[in-house]
């Protein structure tokens, strides 16, 4: 039986079906639902012999990223509890490495399902640097659906 559900939001179209297909398993199972974004935050070159420079600029983008990602999270538990208001939704974001974090707050929470959408990368890149989907698929240690 599946009780305790986590979706992977990341404001994308396949994350968005993501959602929706794990709302309506939700609600068909009684399941609760945590509604997961994960921020990464983003890499920038540093010369090795020049010690790295924190402009304003650079912490302003950060700040706007990670707000974006707020945002993201925001739209998405309001639409669940709009359209399921019956449900038990939460939200958190995290920061870190997507699969990881994702797989990390599985394993805490003790969920019996994750569910996260597919990027739908050309099969090229995902054979080079591999989908955050896949990655979830691999390192979980609960039952992983992917939403094409």
């Amino acid at each position: 039986m599946i009780k305790k559900m986590l979706v992977a939001v990341d404001g994308s179209a396949n994350s968005e079906r993501a959602l929706d297909f794990a709302l309506n398993l939700a609600e068909k199972y009684g399941s609760s639902i945590l509604i997961l974004n994960v921020f990464q935050l983003p890499t920038f070159y540093e010369s090795p012999e020049e010690p790295p420079v924190y402009s304003a600029s650079r912490a302003d983008y950060i700040k706007d990223l990670q707000q974006m990602h707020e945002n993201t999270l925001a739209r998405a538990a309001a639409k669940a509890r709009t359209l399921k208001p019956g449900l038990e939704i939460a939200a958190e974001m995290r920061k870190g490495e997507p699969a990881a974090q994702i797989v990390r707050a599985a394993k805490e929470g003790g969920f019996d399902l994750i569910v996260v959408g597919h990027k739908g990368w050309s099969r090229m890149r995902e054979i080079f640097l591999g989908g955050t989907s896949e990655r979830v698929a691999h390192m979980a240690e609960c039952a992983v659906l992917i939403v094409k």
